[in-house]
């Protein structure tokens, strides 16, 4: 009797892990997905759009919405965990420019917006 209860409970956990997938249930209506590398594109472009507004005399409360718009989108790209360490390292980075934004050192914050798009490009390669 013990052996047929603990295969009845094997089946129904594999019955019901089997019934839905995790990767369609991941996937929200009207949501898009981008892949890793056009997502790191994306990054780019919007680091380097932070660092015209910088360049043009937008400090502070101007561009602190876009560096945290550019932390947000770190956190989607779903690659491999070796491509998700860097992604973490470039974060630290991108939050030393906010931290630098945040005391109106826009020089220094540009700096580290520089340094992580060429991270981001260095690490687009490893793709």
């Amino acid at each position: 009797m013990k052996i047929i209860k603990k295969l009845f409970l094997f089946l129904a956990i594999t019955a019901s892990i089997g019934t839905f997938s995790t990767s369609a249930v991941a996937y929200e209506e009207g949501r898009t997905v981008y892949s890793p590398a056009s997502m790191m594109d994306l990054i780019i472009e919007k680091i380097n759009a932070t660092g015209d507004a910088i360049d043009a005399g937008a400090e502070g409360e101007a561009t602190l919405p876009m560096v945290k718009e550019i932390l947000g989108l770190c956190k989607e790209i779903n690659a491999s965990d070796t491509i998700s360490r860097n992604v973490s390292r470039i974060r630290s980075t991108l939050k030393k420019a906010r931290t630098a934004l945040k005391s109106e050192q826009g020089q220094v914050a540009k700096e580290h917006l520089d340094k992580a798009a060429g991270q981001f490009k260095k690490l687009k390669t490893m793709l």
